[in-house]
């Protein structure tokens, strides 16, 4: 891989570009090195740099009118090389067969394309993500996978059933899920040119707005440059996706792929949080139990549970799922470990943490080197924590506000709508652990008091950073913005990456099945580069 400052761009214009891609996250580096060794070439645009900047940091603010949402936008996306790879949880899981169908009560559901033509991408994807295998872990088999006896008896699955996910891991610091941009450089050839610090702040189409001339870019300082390609592939996420289009309206007013106002709709996220709570006393095996799996290779995987999909379709509820997560103390040995590894203790706390907790260190090592558990971390409180899906609503969506960032460009407006059929579905599942527990003879959770008291879904359920959805795919252009293909309709050069593209959220959280469709879409751009299209051949000498 070649890299250049966005300074540099008035040379590379010139290059003749089969594919430039916007946004070096996730998707954007999926898609760049899949294409590469192909006999393209290649840009990579990259709004920040390598390390993280003010600057760039600024770009991301937003006007927010809709349900509460996470301030720090750094914690939902970040301009820098790599993308959101720099703060994602790791968690991956695919998507389950029920979240590709059309559900009746769930309107605006059901993908174009199935379960099994995506499982093979999601295959493809777990390298990028640092996990061992993409599928085929969630059912029982999982046990053989991990080498153990099923540690409790079985749930009711017509109610619950136990479910899993695995972990990233960076081969190069074990300690960090994978940050895709440091590998870029392994995965990507010279035909592959990444340009940082260079901010899209619009695409120029032709008259009738069925091809996409050239992204015009901006650098830190404003000076404006102009380039062109055969294909552009937006990987900007489902924020800045939508927003980069509506602002893209020079030909049409409404902005690119926005004939039908589809642009910027239906805009989902996760509400995630706690739902009850364990008494601490007793919880020691519970814990195990539904705690962290290592296999051979260092692979991760947590076991939690998800609403079966006889509860979903009975009782027309989102696809939920549930899992225990511990409230760590101040005083944990293993942060304490970790800061002397880091050679940053904090003196004289850190050594008195390590020395009155000792027990814990001993039985710690014990359940990781030899029984392959995770780590027994100091808790101070033990909650069940849920994350249901979203329902697709036309009304939940990103806009342009009127207030403009130091690009001169308009923030986006979000107006993120949160509805009943969720927070049922959140308690629900609630209720569900807790009658399957003690049907098992499991400790009992203790629902919270928003669940007990019939009280509203409390506001400090906000978003998790998976905004997705605002460019949905779909066969028909009048409720969709991208095809089966990611070809933004009416378009024949114009290409999205991203959780923008999910017609509906699943309770998955999104990296994997990014990675996977991104996969995908480069396959379709090798067979699209190489045969005779229609595009025009003379975009490289008009800019």
């Amino acid at each position: 891989m070649r890299h250049a400052d966005v300074n540099a761009l008035s040379e590379l214009s010139g290059a003749g570009w089969d594919v430039c891609i916007i946004g070096s996250g996730p998707a954007g580096v999926a898609v760049a090195a899949e294409l590469s060794g192909n006999g393209l070439r290649i840009v990579l645009l990259e709004s920040g740099g390598h390390v993280r900047q003010d600057f760039a940091d600024a770009l991301d603010e937003v006007e927010n009118v809709g349900w509460p949402r996470v301030e720090d936008q750094w914690l939902v996306r970040n301009r820098i090389v790599g993308g959101t790879s720099h703060t994602w949880s790791g968690r991956c899981v695919p998507f389950d067969a029920i979240d590709y169908e059309a559900r009746s009560w769930v309107p605006e559901s059901g993908w174009p394309v199935t379960a099994e033509e995506v499982r093979p991408y999601l295959d493809r994807a777990a390298p990028y993500l640092g996990i061992s295998r993409g599928t085929g872990y969630n059912d029982e088999g999982f046990w053989k996978i991990v080498q153990r006896q099923r540690p409790v008896p079985m749930f009711d699955e017509s109610r619950l059933r136990s479910y899993y996910w695995a972990f990233s891991r960076d081969p190069d610091n074990a300690r960090e899920h994978m940050r895709l941009g440091n590998h870029l450089p392994r995965w990507a050839g010279d035909d592959v040119m990444l340009v940082t610090n260079a901010t899209v702040c619009r695409i120029a189409a032709n008259d009738d707005a069925t091809l996409a001339d050239a992204v015009e870019i901006a650098a830190p300082d404003g000076t404006r440059f102009r380039l062109g390609a055969r294909f552009i592939v937006l990987c900007a996420g489902g924020i800045e996706t939508p927003r980069l289009l509506l602002c893209s309206n020079t030909t049409l007013p409404a902005g690119l792929g926005n004939a039908r106002g589809q642009v910027g709709r239906y805009l989902m996220d996760h509400l995630r949080g706690p739902v009850a709570s364990f008494p601490l006393a007793g919880t020691k095996n519970l814990r195990r139990q539904f705690g962290h799996y290592r296999i051979a290779g260092g692979q991760v995987f947590v076991h939690g549970m998800q609403m079966s999909e006889t509860m979903q379709r009975d009782e027309t509820l989102m696809n939920t799922t549930a899992w225990l997560e511990g409230r760590i103390t101040p005083d944990d040995p293993y942060n304490a470990l970790k800061r002397w590894a880091r050679l940053k203790p904090e003196l004289p706390g850190d050594a008195l943490s390590v020395l009155r907790n000792l027990g814990l260190l001993t039985s710690g090592a014990r359940d990781y080197f030899v029984a392959r558990n995770g780590l027994p971390r100091k808790i101070e409180r033990l909650n069940l924590v849920a994350m249901c899906e979203q329902l697709p609503d036309a009304e939940s969506r990103v806009t342009l506000s009127d207030q403009r960032d130091r690009l001169g460009l308009p923030r986006a407006r979000i107006d993120w709508r949160v509805h009943e059929q969720e927070e049922r579905s959140l308690r629900r599942i609630t209720q569900l652990v807790t009658e399957e527990f003690s049907r098992l003879g499991l400790p009992v959770p203790i629902a919270d008091d928003w669940i007990r008291d019939d009280a509203p879904l409390p506001q400090d359920f906000r978003d998790v950073a998976h905004p997705t959805g605002t460019t949905r795919m779909g066969r028909d252009p009048a409720r969709a913005v991208v095809d089966e293909n990611c070809l933004v309709h009416g378009m024949r050069n114009l290409y999205i990456a991203g959780s923008a593209v999910f017609p509906t959220s699943s309770h998955a959280n999104p990296t994997q099945m990014v990675v996977a469709l991104a996969i995908r879409l480069a396959d379709e751009l090798k067979r699209a580069a190489h045969r005779n299209m229609n595009i025009c051949t003379d975009i490289h000498a008009s800019v």
